[in-house]
């Protein structure tokens, strides 16, 4: 004990704080990652000092995944295309790329992703450790997409994963919240480059949520966003095109208005009146969901799908079967039309496919996922366990990088395979050199 402490003293001190300022922890050493001798001397230097090791990609989670006071490194230094496969379009990315380097990596090769979120700033490995999916009942998240990875253990092992390579490992490591080992390849499965039809329209909500089950399973890609206790909500529908369609750009000014208004500027000022006067709440969501207007254009794959988020706030996220959609949106509107609206930032509300991944959110189903935000500065403490009571009652399982209140206990009732991935998590790393105090609490571990 007294070797460690000496060497925890020796460490660098360093901050880390996610996206929203929720989380923040003093890990005693934070290194960037440039090698795989690099990374394997680290993991080595951790277990003979005793030291635990999370890794972090940007940082976007809203749950503690990343906290440590204890040895904290990302992969910032790993990043770009390592190989492809012409024939399969399997595109094997290093595991700190971020999103928004994608695009421009794959356009040589033709290629596109297969779907994606609004949100590009995450790294590869982050993504697919917490399940982070786009919408589209066609196209599962980003872990179903993985063909194969590359991890190093605890013991500085070097280990392939696929289907037919550690089959276990790999079903684990496809969401597998860095409690595994360090991701450090991710082979996806891409498609041939595509544009999109984008079209954004303001539509009542009555008829939108008694048809929204069935418009999802017509259309390539289909969300909607609701401002609590309007008569509207925005639909965002996304429509795949050949590659060489013709680009169309949208309007500048209802860009502006649509894209500040829902995402950034406006929203800000909104959300920072409701703050600081809960009493304008319903006022505020009313004129919110007037002032947006209906919008299309054709652009490339990731135009469409990517939106700018500068506001801070906090964020809830429960899967559904989608079968449950109807009866859980209707609850969610009785809540609201029981008390006034407690915050100014709309529902979003999109789909998935299921997929096979052992901690998937739409692992074995077809999914809807409802999301709830809050404001930084809203001070509304009830909201989220108001909301996830409902949601829960209705068999929602919560996205892992999201805020949420369940344990071991509750998720391995919602989760078939939750206790086969413990076993590999003990498997691979007896020691729990890749778990936190969240992790422990959260996978029994």
């Amino acid at each position: 004990m007294a070797n460690l402490s000496r060497r925890r003293e020796s460490l660098p001190v360093s901050t880390f704080q996610n996206f929203a300022g929720t989380v923040t922890a003093a890990p005693t050493m934070r290194q960037s990652i440039a090698s795989l001798d690099q990374l394997g001397g680290l993991l080595e230097s951790a277990a003979l000092n005793g030291h635990t090791v999370r890794t972090v990609g940007a940082g976007h989670s809203f749950t503690p995944l990343a906290k440590t006071n204890d040895i904290l490194l990302d992969l910032d230094g790993l990043q770009g295309i390592e190989e492809v496969d012409a024939l399969t379009h399997e595109v094997t990315f290093r595991a700190g790329t971020r999103l928004w380097q994608v695009p421009d990596l794959l356009e040589p090769f033709g290629l596109a992703l297969e779907n994606m979120g609004d949100i590009d700033r995450q790294s590869i490995a982050g993504a697919i450790s917490t399940g982070t999916h786009g919408t589209g009942l066609k196209f599962t998240g980003f872990s179903g997409a993985i063909t194969g990875l590359r991890l190093m253990l605890a013991d500085g092992t070097q280990v392939r994963a696929s289907a037919t390579e550690h089959p276990d490992l790999f079903q684990a490591a496809r969401v597998g919240l860095g409690a595994l080992g360090v991701i450090t390849h991710v082979r996806l499965r891409c498609v041939p480059h595509y544009m999109m039809h984008a079209t954004e329209t303001i539509e009542a909500i009555d008829p939108l949520a008694e048809s929204f089950v069935e418009r999802a399973a017509q259309e390539d890609h289909l969300e909607f966003f609701w401002f609590p206790g309007t008569g509207n909500a925005q639909v965002k529908t996304n429509t795949r095109l050949p590659g060489d369609a013709p680009a169309k750009m949208p309007d500048r000014l209802r860009t502006w208005v649509n894209d500040e208004l829902l995402s950034n500027g406006g929203l800000q000022a909104i959300c920072s009146l409701g703050a600081a006067m809960p009493r304008m709440i319903p006022r505020l969501n009313w004129f919110a969901s007037r002032v947006l207007s209906d919008r299309s254009y054709t652009a490339s794959w990731n135009q469409t799908y990517i939106s700018p988020r500068r506001v801070k706030f906090t964020e809830m996220e429960y899967a559904l079967p989608l079968e449950n959609f109807a009866a859980a949106f209707a609850e969610l509107r009785r809540y609201f039309e029981l008390r006034p609206a407690p915050v100014v930032f709309p529902l979003e509300v999109r789909t998935t496919a299921g997929d096979d991944t052992w901690l998937g959110t739409a692992s074995g189903r077809n999914s809807v996922y409802i999301a709830v935000h809050r404001y930084i500065r809203d001070r509304v403490p009830q909201y989220f366990p108001d909301m996830e009571s409902i949601l829960r009652s209705h068999g929602g399982r919560p996205h892992w990088g999201k805020q949420h209140t369940l344990r071991a206990a509750e998720l391995t009732q919602l989760y078939p395979r939750f206790k086969d991935f413990q076993a590999v998590r003990q498997q691979v790393d007896p020691q729990g050199r890749f778990v936190n105090g969240y992790l422990r609490e959260l996978l029994n571990a």
